[in-house]
Formats: C-alpha cells, sequence, structure tokens
C-alpha cells in the first residue's frame, strides 16, 4: 500500500512537472506582439503570424516592461532573435530598463528606424542587432558588457555616448561601428568608462575631439585607427602601455600629451600621423615599438635614457633635423630598418646624453648631413657600421676606453678629416674607414695588434700614418688599398725601425721615418728613493710618470725599468733590464743588430742595455 501511494505521488509529480514544461515553452500574442513565456520572464518573438504582416505594418513600438497572462505577470526581459527584422516602416522603438538582452538581427534591416532609447540594466546587444538601421545616435548603457559584431553597422550615426564600465565588442570590420564612410562626429565617454575596447572607434574618418575619462586604465589596440579627422586626445594619466596601432593613420593628429605613468609605446601606435609634429618622450618609457613614428612630421627627438629597446623603423620617415639619444644601453632595429634610417635624412645635429654606455651598430647610418658628432667618455661599446655613410662628417672623438673599432664604422665617411684614436685600441675591424677620401691622419696606439681586410681601402687622402706599435701589425695591400705610399709618410717607433723596413705591405711606403715614442704607464702607487744634491735621500710615492718605449732588441724581451740615480734638477735616471727569450745563447755581453752602439750585458739572469745614451723618467735621453 505505501509503494503504491509513492508511485502515484511520483506520477502527479511527473504530470505537473509535464504541465510546468508546457507552459515554459508557450507562445503568446498580447496587445499586437507575441512572446516567448517562461517560467519567470518573456522574451519578445518575430511576428509569428501566417504570412508576416503584423510587425511589419508597426511605425512605433513600445515595448512593455512586463506582460500579464492567465493572472501571472512576466517581466519582459529580452528582445528574441531577428524580433523586428525588415520592418521597413518601423521608425521608433521604445524599451523598457527590464530588457538586458537585445538578440542577433533583432532589428536588422529596420531602413526607417531613427529612434531607440537603450536603458541601463541591458547587458547584451547581440550581432547585427541594428544593422542597416537609420540611427543618427545612439547611448550605450553603462552596464552593457557585450556588443556584438556589426551591432549598428550600416547606420548615418553621427552622435555616440558610450557608457560601458567594460564591454567585449567585435573586431576590425566587424565592430560595432565599423563603416567604411562613417560619419560620426562625437563620441563621448561616460565618466565610469574603464576600458576602451579595441577597434572602438577605428575608421571613423569625421570624428574630431574625443575626450577619454580619467576612470580609464585600459587602451585597446586600433581603437583610433584611421579617425583622420581627430585633431587632438587627452590620454588619463595612469596610463603604462600605448598599444598596437591606437593611433595609427590619425592624419590630423597634431598633439598628444604622454602620461608620466607611460613605459610602453607599442608597434605602429603613431604610423602614418604625418601632422604630428612634436612628442615629449619622458624619462620612465623603455620599449618603442616597430613603426611608432613611423611617418610623422617631427622635426627633433630626445630618447629618454630608460629606454631599452627602439623597434626597426621607429621613427623612419621624419623630417628630423636634431635628435638628442639618451639610452644608456639598447636594442634597435638594423641597417635600413634601424630608427632613423632614410635614405634622404636631414639629420643635422645627433647628441649623446653624458650616461651613454654604448652606441648600437647602424644607429646613424645614411646620416649624409650629419656635420658632428660628440660621445661622451661614458660610452664603453661601439657598434657595427653606426656612422656608415654619414658623407658630411668631419671630425669625431672616440672614448678613451675603447679596445675595438668595429666593422664598417666610418665606412663612406668621405668628409671625414680626422679621428682621435684611444691609446687603449688593440682591434681596427674590416672596412672601418673605407672609403674615408678625406682622412688626411691617422694615429695607431702602441697596442694595436690588429688591423682588418679593407681598414683604410681607398683613403686617397692619407698623407701621415703614425704607428705607435713595437711589433708591426700583419697586414694585406688590401688594408691600404688606394693609400699613395709613394708620398704618405710612415712614422714608426725609433728603435724598431727595421722591423718596419721588412715587414710585408708596410715596407712598401717609400717614406718610413722613425720617431722617439713615449708610453703612460699608471700604477696605484709608485715608489722612487733617490738622493737630493746634498745627498739625503728623497722619497716619492703614488706618482705618475712619462716612460719611454724600451727599444727593441731581437732575442730579448723587455721586462722593467730601474731606476740608478737621479736628482731634483736633473730627473731620475733609468736602466731598462731584459729577459732572454727561451732557446738562445747566455752570452756575457750582446750588440743589437739594430744597432751597434745598444747593448746588452749580462747580470745574474738577466740583462741590462748599455748604450750611447742614457733614459730620463721624462721620456728623453741624455749624453
Amino acid at each position: 500500500m505505501t509503494n503504491m501511494r509513492k508511485s502515484n505521488l511520483l506520477l502527479c509529480l511527473l504530470v505537473v512537472g509535464a504541465c510546468l514544461t508546457v507552459q515554459a515553452a508557450e507562445t503568446v500574442k498580447l496587445n499586437g506582439l507575441y512572446y516567448s513565456l517562461g517560467t519567470t520572464t518573456a522574451a519578445l518573438l518575430a511576428d509569428q503570424s501566417s504570412d508576416k504582416s503584423v510587425y511589419s505594418a508597426y511605425t512605433t513600438v513600445t515595448i512593455p516592461s512586463s506582460v500579464t497572462y492567465k493572472n501571472y505577470t512576466y517581466p519582459v526581459t529580452s528582445i528574441g532573435t531577428s524580433a523586428f527584422e525588415g520592418c521597413s516602416n518601423l521608425q521608433s522603438v521604445t524599451l523598457p530598463s527590464s530588457v538586458t538582452s537585445i538578440g542577433t538581427d533583432a532589428f536588422w534591416g529596420c531602413t526607417k528606424l531613427g529612434s531607440v532609447n537603450l536603458e541601463e540594466g541591458l547587458t547584451t546587444i547581440n550581432q547585427r542587432a541594428f544593422y542597416n538601421c537609420n540611427l543618427t545616435e545612439i547611448t550605450i548603457p553603462s552596464t552593457v558588457t557585450s556588443v556584438g559584431n556589426g551591432a549598428f553597422k550600416g547606420n548615418p550615426l553621427t552622435s555616440v555616448v558610450w557608457k560601458p564600465v567594460t564591454c567585449n565588442i567585435g573586431s576590425d570590420d566587424s565592430a560595432p561601428f565599423y563603416s567604411t564612410n562613417s560619419q560620426i562626429t562625437s563620441f563621448t565617454f561616460g565618466d565610469q568608462v574603464e576600458e576602451i575596447p579595441s577597434y572602438l572607434c577605428k575608421n571613423m574618418s569625421k570624428l574630431t575631439e574625443v575626450v577619454v575619462p580619467p576612470s580609464v586604465y585600459k587602451l585597446g589596440q586600433y581603437a583610433f585607427m584611421y579617425c583622420t579627422s581627430l585633431k587632438s586626445i587627452n590620454l588619463p594619466v595612469t596610463q603604462k602601455t600605448l598599444p598596437v596601432s591606437i593611433f595609427e593613420g590619425c592624419t590630423s593628429l597634431e598633439t598628444i600629451e604622454l602620461p608620466a605613468t607611460l613605459t610602453t609605446i607599442s608597434n605602429d601606435v603613431f604610423y602614418g600621423c604625418s601632422k604630428l609634429s612634436s612628442i615629449n618622450l619622458h624619462e620612465g618609457i623603455t620599449t618603442i615599438g616597430l613603426r611608432a613614428f613611423y611617418n610623422c612630421n617631427l622635426t627633433s627627438v630626445t630618447v629618454p635614457s630608460t629606454v631599452t629597446s627602439v623597434g626597426n623603423g621607429a621613427f623612419k620617415g621624419n623630417p628630423l633635423t636634431s635628435v638628442v639619444w639618451k639610452p644608456v644601453t639598447c636594442n634597435i632595429g638594423s641597417d635600413d630598418s634601424a630608427p632613423f634610417y632614410s635614405t634622404n635624412s636631414q639629420i643635422t645635429s645627433f647628441t649623446f646624453g653624458d650616461q651613454v654606455e654604448e652606441i648600437p651598430s647602424y644607429l646613424c647610418k645614411n646620416m649624409s648631413k650629419l656635420t658632428e658628432v660628440v660621445l661622451p667618455p661614458s660610452v664603453y661599446k661601439l657598434g657595427q657600421y653606426a656612422f656608415m655613410y654619414c658623407t658630411s662628417l668631419k671630425s669625431i672623438n672616440l672614448p678613451v676606453t675603447q679596445k675595438t673599432l668595429p666593422v664598417s664604422f666610418f665606412e663612406g665617411c668621405t668628409a671625414l678629416e680626422s679621428v682621435e684614436i684611444p691609446s687603449t685600441l688593440t682591434t681596427i675591424s674590416m672596412d672601418a674607414f673605407y672609403n674615408c677620401k678625406a682622412l688626411k691622419s691617422i694615429v695607431l696606439p702602441a697596442g694595436l695588434t690588429t688591423i682588418g681586410d679593407r681598414a683604410f681601402y681607398n683613403c686617397t687622402g692619407l698623407q701621415t700614418i703614425y704607428n705607435y706599435a713595437i711589433e708591426p701589425q700583419t697586414i694585406t695591400e688590401k688594408m691600404v688599398n688606394g693609400v699613395d705610399k709613394k708620398t704618405c709618410i710612415l712614422y714608426v717607433p725609433m728603435d724598431y725601425l727595421p722591423l718596419y723596413q721588412a715587414k710585408t705591405v708596410w715596407c712598401d711606403f717609400l717614406n718610413i721615418i722613425g720617431m722617439i715614442t713615449e708610453q703612460q704607464f699608471e700604477e696605484q702607487q709608485v715608489n722612487l728613493t733617490y738622493l737630493k744634491q746634498d745627498e739625503t735621500p728623497l722619497f716619492m710615492e703614488s706618482q705618475t710618470w712619462a716612460i719611454p718605449h724600451a727599444p727593441y732588441i731581437q732575442g730579448f724581451v723587455f721586462e722593467k725599468w730601474e731606476v740608478i740615480a737621479g736628482d731634483l734638477n736633473d730627473g731620475i735616471v733609468l736602466q731598462a733590464v731584459y729577459k732572454q727569450d727561451e732557446g738562445t745563447g747566455a752570452p756575457a755581453v750582446y750588440t743589437n743588430p739594430a744597432n751597434a752602439a745598444q747593448k746588452l750585458i749580462r747580470r745574474g739572469n738577466g740583462y741590462i742595455l748599455r748604450d750611447d745614451k742614457t733614459y730620463t723618467i721624462g721620456g728623453t735621453r741624455v749624453e
């Protein structure tokens, strides 16, 4: 009996459930409109009449906030898919605040629909909801979180008020307001908007001014792309990133103030902003993306010290005449993709900040009107091709700590007359001075060991070479091809003249002249003790002295200078100490084959130099 009652109860519940299911799917016509009634809410449906003639006759529609059926009231919360699609007579629609969703194609093709109110509470406008209507203005409520592809496409809109706090929209030509012939002149953001979606205002070619509220913390890529009438825009002060192409093609944009919080200018941000003539890039910016200012109208720019990356062609196509470069170290594009590259560069002034540590490769390549450059002492690294084809550059200093002059650093600098080479340089790379026809004189420091293929190729104006290296560098004919070896004078250390006269290529210079040379050495502490005139000892410390090169003597290696005598009037007298190369004999006296006056006298395991002159600490030789 108990089981039978349970079975009957279950049957009743199933019947009631079936009744409720039927009620949820019920379609009714109330006051000339069709509705689908759910358990608690109603959705407005498309015309359900057999000939679809009911809605097509309407010119105005007021949708109620609720409908009553069989003594039950249902809030109207949605406008269904294609509800009024093709209703070409419909001119205005009033929507209640109860509506939260407008379905796909809901008013598609209502070509006379010129007025619709969207109330707060609405959250979703589906794709093509108002496609090809006749709306000239629209306000999107702050509660909206989703607007589908082409929702307002094909309308003659001139004014939009956008209030959504955050909102998902379609992209590119599927964005809600996209048009190839947009008439929108006014686009106003509500004061609670936090995000400007990507593509939102793309192609609004008649939009003249936009005010972005301070509430905005996120900007979407392409948001104002091709807004060709936009002259100015403010950016909220909290922005850290300008996204990809946000202002690309804004050909009327003249001024913009970048927020102090900005760290990243992404790719193509101001690409083609052909009237943008000035920009303040403040300290704190770290990244300037590819083509960020490509084809703008900038005549001068200062790149901050905090920048660590500048993308390919970032400033290409600008009529720049002046650049201040402050980055400490920075990655940039290469060759014709370098930030300032131009086949018709107008840059005459390029100033490096006093904290710059690296000159990037290709940085100033092709700046044909650049006349003078000063490199700060902070620079420790030079990039290859950095000043290639700077055909007006006449002089340049090189920071004193450089060890390598990189490949093609000055190649094609046809006006370059003089370069001060640092004493620390050990390598001049391939093509470093290739075709520097105006270069008259070059000083090669004592520590220079390597000179690359074509380093001074076609330097036809070279008149003097001062080579301070004790051991002549191994070079090929290509290194000095084009240099007139009949007229160009080669100066070399006096004591090593025979080595140059015997060295391949160097020996081809007809005028090789020996010179007295000096080298500087600096110790943390130099202690010297010698007698004054009254024969009392004088102690000196922490001094820097000019010391002459010791003579080169075949088969022996110079080891050190020793102080042997001196006083305050005559200076300190030095004695050269040598060590014998391995594998040679150990004579008591050895005469230098290159100079018979120079003799080495064995002293224990070392040798001391005796010749017709004595060296002093001032770098001279006295009788």
